[in-house]
């Protein structure tokens, strides 16, 4: 990997319903870059009490896990409107009332990313360097931007996933144009997203009997288990065609490929 891009530490699973709190020290600028948001704000959010103090570490204030967590948590609440007045008193809710906690729990069953991302933030000239360009044009950045692949941050570009990024640099390195790699990402989350729908609809509706009514809240930490496991066989089901639709593609066209000149070799033979 190139060695300027700035290597942001991956996130790791908040365990809220039992208390448990995994992850590495980060510092204040460290959280903020991870979470999306800036460090004016974290400090913000840590006077009105919807951030916990940072941890100590001998004289150095350090964040984990629990702090990214409830970062993100506070940040997708504004996203969808609420005050920070309401966030103060829906966490203070959760802090006293089991309801409100597997509500968040629930919301964290369906937000939490299947894997660990890398991401990494890149200036415009280490793209340029990454994919063996001289110029980008713009309508292209802009639909990478479109697509998610990239995110504005400054005079820096937020990857949410470095190591995609470098595949599909290596891509363009290989020959393959930038426009078609873009035209194929875009088709593939296409198909992908409704397989996905498919799949997980048909897995919800055989273990899920509420349909569209409210589960009960005494149910909630259940169903937020059962979210996890939903996810995962998905992720599992769809990988693994995914893997056999590649091994068949490159099969036959390159096996039909390698038939054709074995059978010319052949031919010319003495």
């Amino acid at each position: 990997m190139t060695e300027t891009l700035k290597q942001r530490k991956p996130s790791e699973e908040q365990q809220e319903s039992s208390g448990q709190t995994q992850g590495r020290d980060w510092s204040v600028e460290q959280l903020a870059e991870m979470a999306g948001t800036t460090v004016r704000n974290l400090r913000a959010f840590q006077d009105r009490g919807v951030i916990s103090p940072p941890d100590k570490r001998g004289r150095h204030a350090v964040y984990g896990a629990h702090h990214l967590y409830r970062l993100r948590m506070v940040l997708r609440l504004q996203e969808r409107g609420y005050s920070l007045n309401s966030i103060q008193e829906l966490i203070g809710a959760a802090e006293s009332g089991r309801n409100v906690r597997d509500l968040i729990g629930l919301d964290a069953a369906i937000t939490q990313p299947l894997a660990s991302s890398s991401p990494a933030t890149v200036t415009q000239a280490q793209l340029l360097r990454m994919f063996g360009l001289k110029s980008v044009p713009r309508t292209l950045l802009a639909r990478a931007i479109d697509l998610g692949f990239l995110t504005p941050d400054g005079a820096r570009y937020r990857a949410g996933n470095i190591h995609l990024l470098e595949a599909a640099a290596e891509l363009v390195r290989s020959g393959i144009r930038l426009p078609d790699l873009l035209d194929v990402a875009e088709h593939l989350r296409t198909n992908m997203q409704r397989t996905a729908d498919d799949v997980l609809w048909r897995l919800a509706k055989a273990v899920d009997t509420y349909g569209t009514s409210i589960p009960p809240a005494a149910d909630m930490p259940r169903i937020a288990d059962l979210i996890h496991k939903l996810r995962g066989m998905v992720d599992t089901v769809i990988l693994a065609e995914a893997h056999r639709a590649i091994e068949n593609s490159v099969a036959q066209l390159y096996g039909d490929r390698l038939a054709r000149t074995l059978d010319k070799v052949s031919h010319e033979k003495p």
